[in-house]
């Protein structure tokens, strides 16, 4: 994939494997905005800093209108409680479930219709199934479960 004049956004941008990832996409010569929780964390020359919450519908929202040009979406943003998901306490693993799952799909959700026009391959946004899907029969569906015992 050739990079050179992209404009991505990193998610995540401010340490570790996101800012790896956005130095990167700067060396190979994308314009990059780099979001992070903490703007003032982000330090990486040759990046645009943008604030980015992506558990906060606010900050996503106004971090896409920053970003409003963005050919690439890296979501790397996330947490780590060390929570165990077996017997951790509850409220740490559903802040990993915010950030790592309902964050990182918000992100997803607000730059899809800004990436979607640039985009090489044509995309749908129809509600209809695909052709040849066909609604599941419920009475079809029940005899393969009393068959295979599920």
């Amino acid at each position: 994939m050739d990079i050179a004049g992209s404009v991505a956004l990193v998610t995540g941008a401010n340490r570790g494997l996101g800012r790896s990832l956005a130095a990167e996409l700067v060396r190979r010569g994308a314009r990059v905005y780099a979001g992070a929780r903490n703007q003032g964390s982000i330090d990486l020359p040759g990046v645009t800093p943008v604030t980015l919450d992506i558990t906060d519908p606010c900050s996503v929202s106004s971090a896409l209108e920053a970003a409003d040009d963005i050919t690439i979406l890296v979501n790397n943003a996330g947490i780590s409680t060390g929570t165990s998901i077996l017997n951790g306490d509850l409220d740490a693993v559903r802040r990993e479930m915010e950030t790592h799952f309902f964050g990182t799909l918000s992100v997803t959700r607000a730059a899809a219709p800004v990436i979607a026009p640039t985009a090489a391959a044509p995309s749908s946004t129809s509600s209809r199934p695909c052709r040849g899907w066909r609604r599941p029969d419920p009475a079809r569906t029940a005899r393969r479960s009393r068959r295979s015992g599920r």
